[in-house]
Order: structure tokens, then C-alpha cells, then sequence
């Protein structure tokens, strides 16, 4: 079918990122007549069951809170809890009632250390092999990056390496005013390249050469005034108090609207200025159909404050 004169037709190819996310743009229904975007179905899934080994999952309120739980081991991020933290992460989006996810590690010393380094026979920090795809680090920022919810990062400690990442991949960061930062990889003679995709989201670009090629640690308020990589400093007593606070402000809001919005976000990262235009335009008439935005029209009609359906 040709596009009509005067009007160019955009390939959906052009999407590719979108696709590989997901389907992004398509538009289907399922039996029971629901709108299902990009994978992302207005209506939450059954919950399933799940259970860990290396980490600690409860819900609190509106959240799900999934801790780190390897205090004696400044919560090192291994193979194991890197699979799990993914796994993690899809149970959460199947709980009924949870409207986002909240990351910490335990004990009140370190968020998470990274990963645990084990140099290998000829001293090499890592035994990885050449032209593999599926380092278990990159899969877990790929699972927070597909997640529909939310996700905060309740930093209770020092984030380094992989730890920084894990802060940098998620929605939000509160920390403790004693927590330290750092990617000092350079320093044992190798370099964060990992979690440079993550950073390079979060992270003003000079201000990326100066963590990377300095390779010193700084301090939270650095974080957040320097790097831009928390939303608030805290004293440890009022940590909680904080995270609960943004949880709450979240779950005011259309769980419709921040599934979709927040991988609508995700997308026109990886897209040119004109790609992403296309992209939202193409979206929101799509969102616009969900129960919870006829819900939203109605209540601020009505002078009330909404019922979100959740679909």
C-alpha cells in the first residue's frame, strides 16, 4: 500500500530497538478483550510463586522489596544473584497490589560491591570468553530496563563497579548521607565497560571521563549534586521514610501510564529526535484506549480523585 502524496511512510523496521524490546508498537487484544501493548498488558498477570536463595523478597505496601541478602560479603553481585535479581524483578510485575519495586542490599554498611572478582590461573580478573552475548550483568540490566514497573534503589550503603551500575540502571535513588560511590576498576587495570551503558544514561559525559578515568570513590552528595546519580541524600534513620514516601507518590499515579510511559522512555533513548517523535505519536493513541485514562478523564471532570482500574 502506498502512503498517500505529500506523507512518508515509516517503515516499522525503522523500530528495530522497540522490536527487540518487545514489539513496542504493536497493538493486539487478548480473549478477554484487554489492551495488550508492546508485551506490556494493561492488567497485571496472575501472581506466581517464586523463591530465592541469595536474596530476600516481601512486599511493603505498594512496594516489592528485593534485598541483596550477602551482608558478610559487601552483597557482591555473583552469577546466582545476578540471575535471581532478574528473576526477581519479573515476579514482581505478577504481585498483585505492587505498583513498584524497590532494590537494596542487606546489612547497613554496602549497597553492593559489584561483582566478585576471582582471578583466574594466568590472573586475569574475569574467565570470560570472547564473542559471548550473555554475561549474566548485561541480562539483568536488560530485565530492569524491560521491567513495567518502576524501580527505585534504596542505596543503604557504598555502590561500586556493578553496584553503581545497578543504581544507575534503576527509575530512582535515594541513599544514606554515609554512602560512597565509585568505578575504580581502572585501578586493578581494567575498565567498567559493563555498566558504561547504564551510566551513560544517568551521566553527564565529562563528568563520565572523570569516574571512569579517575577511578576515585565520592561521596553521596557528590552522587547526587555532581553525577546526577541519586534523587535524594538522607540521614540513615530517614531512609525508609523517603522510599516509602516516592512509592506512595508513584502509586497515585495510572499503573497504566507508568508501565507504558516508563518503557516509552526506555525506546526513544536508543532513537534519532524524528524516530522518537514518531514513536510517542504513534503510542499515545494506543494508551488513550486503557481503561485507567478514561477513568483519569472522568475524575478530573467529576473533581475527584481517580480509581484506577489498572488497565
Amino acid at each position: 500500500m502506498e502512503a498517500p502524496a505529500g506523507r512518508t511512510q515509516l517503515p516499522l523496521q525503522r523500530f528495530s530497538p522497540i522490536h527487540a524490546a518487545g514489539d513496542f508498537l504493536r497493538r493486539r487484544f487478548n480473549r478477554e478483550g484487554r489492551l495488550i501493548v508492546a508485551g506490556i498488558s494493561t492488567v497485571p498477570s496472575a501472581a506466581a510463586t517464586a523463591s530465592f536463595t541469595q536474596l530476600l523478597v516481601e512486599q511493603r505496601g505498594a512496594a516489592l522489596q528485593i534485598t541483596i541478602n550477602r551482608a558478610s560479603e559487601h552483597n557482591t553481585m555473583t552469577d546466582v544473584v545476578m540471575q535471581e535479581l532478574a528473576a526477581a524483578l519479573r515476579y514482581a510485575e505478577t504481585v498483585e497490589g505492587v505498583r513498584a519495586i524497590v532494590l537494596t542490599g542487606a546489612g547497613e554498611q554496602t549497597f553492593c560491591a559489584g561483582g566478585k572478582l576471582k582471578p583466574t590461573a594466568d590472573g586475569s580478573p574475569f574467565a570470560l570468553e570472547p564473542g559471548r552475548f550473555d554475561n549474566p550483568i548485561a541480562e539483568l540490566f536488560r530485565a530492569i530496563d524491560r521491567c513495567n514497573l518502576p524501580v527505585i534503589a534504596r542505596v543503604n550503603g557504598g555502590a561500586f563497579g556493578g553496584g553503581l551500575g545497578l543504581v544507575c540502571a534503576c527509575d530512582f535513588a535515594v541513599a544514606v548521607d554515609s554512602a560512597k560511590f565509585g568505578t575504580t576498576e581502572a585501578k586493578v587495570g581494567v575498565f567498567p565497560m559493563m555498566i558504561l551503558p547504564v551510566l551513560m544514561r544517568v551521566i553527564p559525559r565529562r563528568r563520565l571521563h572523570e569516574m571512569c578515568f579517575f577511578a576515585h570513590r565520592f561521596s553521596a552528595e557528590e552522587a547526587r549534586e555532581k553525577f546526577d546519580i541519586v534523587n535524594e541524600v538522607v540521614p540513615a534513620a530517614q531512609l525508609d521514610a523517603a522510599v516509602d514516601t516516592m512509592v506512595v507518590k508513584l502509586a497515585a499515579n495510572s499503573p497504566v501510564a507508568l508501565r507504558i510511559g516508563r518503557r516509552a522512555i526506555s525506546a526513544v533513548t536508543d532513537l534519532s529526535f524524528s524516530d522518537a517523535l514518531n514513536l510517542t505519536q504513534a503510542v499515545l493513541p494506543i494508551l488513550s484506549q486503557s481503561e485507567d485514562t478514561k477513568e483519569g478523564m472522568k475524575a478530573f471532570a467529576e473533581r475527584r480523585a481517580p480509581v484506577w482500574p489498572g488497565r
